[in-house]
This record gives structure tokens, sequence and C-alpha cells, in this order.
């Protein structure tokens, strides 16, 4: 998966290290889910370049502008390869002052936020990720979309496990499921935005004609939304989700964003029992019904995928097959 993802981007113009980085995360998505997040997310990378809305050969640059913050801008590339940039550096101003922070600017992001902050959790930190997209999202009580579907990811380690690693978006279904749900041709189990009347349905074409997504938890939902504008776009300087000329001229699913990311350490923060406290509040959730622990669906789609592989749609290999062709 990860050869196929790298070779369509490629195509699509993309530099070796660009694209490494890319294909990664189109792969990992694939194999821990979701799925609509993982293949079929490639050719809106490829319009991306090809429209000349995002640049393919990004060079991100990365710059300390306080002691504990890091600030990006992306060279309107992926926010993952400026992401990729910061990295080492953020983890060693973590460990120094116990908190830091990343913001990046003029950045593109498609694909989970998770993957931004598993690696953190992974070097021992614990990790809160934003990031705003383009309006979507009508806010509770209100008749048009003003927030994006406005992610956010938290990851923490876990002792003698796989980190605890969870994202959702602020509406009540990610935009991308509602397309794949749309392509499929299955309406969602719930509704999820409104149709042209301005009703709540759970018709996926509907609401991609509508292009109204309705926040989760109606105004919790919408509150959660208005903190990802202001911790992505706000403090980044990015692009607010209402501001979407640019994109719509190039006929892109995403804007040039801000994103944030704010990783701990624990061992910083005094609590010499931080990870036995992680390990209890685990182990209350497991065996307690049908209840998991947030994000732990993902280890046994990756244990299964490792083992019996991922099956693709073969619709979806033949629109992967001819955009390769054609780069």
């Amino acid at each position: 998966m990860r050869a196929l993802a790298k070779s369509v981007l490629v195509s699509a113009g993309m530099d070796a290290h660009g694209s490494d980085v890319i294909a990664d995360v189109i792969m990992r998505s694939e194999r821990d889910g979701p799925r609509s997040h993982g293949l079929r997310n490639l050719p809106v990378y490829v319009q991306s370049f090809t429209s000349g809305y995002a640049n393919a050969a990004a060079a991100p640059s990365v710059k300390r502008i306080a002691p504990g913050v890091l600030r990006g801008d992306g060279d309107n590339g992926y926010y993952q390869i400026a992401a990729r940039a910061a990295h080492t550096e953020l983890i060693a101003m973590a460990h120094q002052n116990g908190i830091a922070a990343f913001t990046c600017t003029n950045c593109h992001h498609l694909g989970a936020l998770r993957f931004d902050t598993e690696p953190l959790a992974e070097a021992g930190l614990v990790a809160i990720a934003v990031i705003n997209s383009l309006s979507s999202v009508v806010p509770h009580g209100g008749v048009r979309p003003v927030f994006g579907t406005n992610p956010m990811s938290f990851a923490c380690p876990r002792e003698n496990a796989a980190p605890v690693v969870w994202d959702q978006a602020s509406s009540t279904v990610a935009f991308l499921d509602i397309k794949m749900a749309a392509a499929e041709g299955h309406t969602l189990p719930r509704p999820a935005g409104l149709d042209s009347e301005g009703n709540p349905t759970k018709d996926a074409d509907a609401i991609l004609e509508t292009r109204s997504l309705l926040p989760f938890g109606a105004h919790k939902g919408a509150a959660i939304a208005f903190l990802v504008e202001v911790l992505g776009a706000a403090l980044a300087g990015g692009t607010l989700s209402v501001d979407n000329e640019l994109r719509d001229a190039h006929g892109a699913l995403n804007i040039k964003g801000g994103a944030t990311v704010i990783a701990i350490d624990p061992a910083r923060f005094g609590n010499a029992a931080f990870g036995d406290y992680i390990t209890r509040i685990c182990a209350e959730i497991e065996g307690n019904g049908d209840a998991r622990v947030p994000g732990d669906g993902r280890l046994k789609n990756r244990a299964s995928a490792e083992v019996d592989g991922v099956a693709v749609s073969l619709d979806v290999l033949a629109q992967l097959e001819t955009l390769t062709s054609q780069g």
C-alpha cells in the first residue's frame, strides 16, 4: 500500500521526501482505519497538486519563536511534512520545559489527525493536536456552515502497551466518511447533516449537496469546533474555515488552515506514578461491558491487517492505476 501510494504521489509531482511522508499516512489509514482516509484519499491529494492549489515539492520551514514554541510555515504543502521537520526539536523542547507547542500556517491537511500525535506518545509524551478545515459544520441552531469538521486528537503513553491514541471530528460524521458512504451507495447510521430543506438527514448525497454537516452532541460539538478554530486557525494565522474563496477556485476539499500540537512530558509534571494512573484508567474500562479504551479499535484492525492484509476495492485500484499512468 505504501509503495502504491508513493507511486501515485510521485506521478502527481511530489518529491521523494514528501511522498514518503504522505504515503506512510495513507498506508497507516488503510491498515488501521478509517478507510475513508486511506487509498480513497489519494485522488484528493493528486487534485490539490494538479490544480495548482497545493505545493507538491514543499520545503517547510520551522523556527523557534519562544522557549516553548515552534512556528512552522508549510510552504503551501501538507502539514504532515512540516510536522516531521519539527518532530525532533519539539520532543526535545517538551522534555526540557515540561511542555512545548508547534503551530503551523500555510499548510494543508487530509487524513486522520492521530498520526500526528501517535509518534509523540511513542516518545513518552502526552499530545494534543488540532487543525481547522473548510466550513461545512453548522453551529447548533444555525442555518449555514461556519466551522470545519475541525478534528482534534489526543495521545498518551501506556506502560507495556501501545499508546492510547484517538482522534475525532467536531461533526457527527467526518466529511470523508460521508463521501465514502455516497460512493458506496448506503445511508449513514444517524442524521449527520442537513438536506436542501434544512432538515437533518442520513442521506449522504443530500448532505454532499448542501455541504452542511451537524456538530456532534449539538451545542457541545459546536463548542469543540470553536475551540479548534481558535487553537488552529487563530493561533497559527491559518485560513479561517469560512474563507473558502481560494479553495473554491481550485475545487479542493480542504483549506490552508492552521494547526497546533501541544506536547507534554509527564515526567516533568511532578507525578512519578503517571504511568500507573493510565494503567488503572484503562483497566477500569477494559472488561466493563462492551466498553473499550478510546482508539483501541485501531489496534485490532492493525493486528488483523498485518496477518491477513487489507481488502481494497477493484474500482479504487483501477482509479489509482489511471492516476499513475496519467502522471
